[in-house]
């Protein structure tokens, strides 16, 4: 590892874009928007067909030319775009004899470095890739992975979910402490500035790279990766419900396939007891017994699970994702109450 990598970065001209907007000034002015988040996940782009390694494709172009990269202020969230070139990036001495590859686990964050001679044994890892930092620490080596941040808008509107990709950004796996490691982001490229862009039919230039399944947590507890964008942060399961009683969307059982009514819908494979009901008149005796069915609580649906699938255009740089699945989650908690992990509730599909 080179000391003086930061002298790799060449700024060669710094222009500031015409629109002075936000990437989220759209929120506002499309009214059939009923809920939007803004989210920053670490995905997995690592392709069908190796020549098309994306990770690949845009460290060649920051060693032997240079590629348009994109500063985001973090208050305004405009965009201004630079011309970087990193003529000596290098991988890292570290990794010499590992490989990165991502974990079998429903957190795309938790990617494994593993020695390639043990990789056989997926308990043997080296090091494990955790926490997405956005120091601005410049990164003097490259890892194998391709493994991207992602700005993704999520919106719900006319029964449908939709997903907007801001930019990507290459990561570089970086060495923390024993047996863990962070990703740094290398430079934002990929720039969408229109979200209602339609991607083109897949071919030479639009590539499928990858299908990867992303959790999204919009609890009221702080995140740093989710965080709701419409005014009054409504909940979600508000406006799912809205359009599950008018028949907008279905609600099936991930598990069995059954629908789930909306009068059905928070009572759903809940506990039932019988409890006894004592005559008003005579307290002492038991006048008949009742059966009552648990329910959950509405905050019990605050994430989900979506399965997308990655196009890329090579030509114009822009990452596509269409959603194939949209599946709810609940907690799953300890007799005490304490949430001990989630599980697959329902999927949500809307009415063709």
């Amino acid at each position: 590892m080179k000391p003086a990598a930061i002298s790799f970065f060449v700024l060669i001209s710094n222009v500031v874009f015409s629109q002075n907007r936000s990437y989220t000034a759209f929120i506002q002015l499309d009214t059939s928007i009923k809920w939007a988040a803004e989210c920053d996940k670490v995905i997995n782009l690592s392709p069908k067909v190796k020549d098309y390694s994306l990770k690949k494709w845009y460290i060649d172009k920051l060693k032997t030319g240079s590629v348009t990269a994109y500063k985001i202020n973090n208050e305004t969230r405009v965009l201004s775009s630079y011309e970087l070139s990193m003529p000596g990036l290098e991988r890292q001495e570290w990794l010499k004899d590992l490989s990165v590859v991502p974990g079998r686990s429903k957190k795309p964050q938790d990617w494994y470095v593993i020695d390639k001679i043990k990789k056989e044994n997926d308990q043997l890892f080296t090091y494990r890739a955790g926490q997405l930092n956005e120091s601005a620490d410049s990164c003097c080596g490259c890892d194998e992975s391709d493994a991207f941040r992602a700005k993704q808008i999520i919106t719900y509107k006319n029964a449908r979910f939709d997903i907007y990709t801001v930019f990507i950004s290459p990561l570089c796996l970086r060495k923390t402490s024993e047996r863990l490691s962070d990703w740094y982001p290398l430079c934002n490229v990929a720039y969408n500035s229109l979200p209602k862009l339609k991607m083109l039919s897949p071919g030479k230039d639009v590539v499928l790279l990858n299908t990867d399944e992303l959790n999204y947590d919009f609890s009221s507890e702080a995140n740093t990766y989710d965080s709701i964008l419409t005014e009054y942060r409504p909940s979600l399961i508000r406006f799912l419900l809205q359009d599950l009683q008018k028949g907008k969307i279905k609600a099936i059982d991930d598990q069995t396939g059954e629908n789930i009514s909306y009068k059905n819908f928070f009572t759903w494979k809940m506990t039932v007891d019988t409890i006894p009901v004592y005559d008003i008149n005579d307290p002492t005796r038991i006048a008949r017994f009742e059966t009552i069915r648990a329910e959950r609580d509405p905050e019990d649906f605050s994430r989900i699970r979506i399965v997308q699938d990655y196009y890329f255009d090579f030509k114009n740089e822009k990452l596509f994702s269409v959603i194939k699945s949209v599946i709810l989650m609940v907690p799953v908690r300890f007799v005490t109450g304490e949430i001990r992990g989630y599980r697959p509730f329902c999927r949500l599909v809307p009415k063709l």
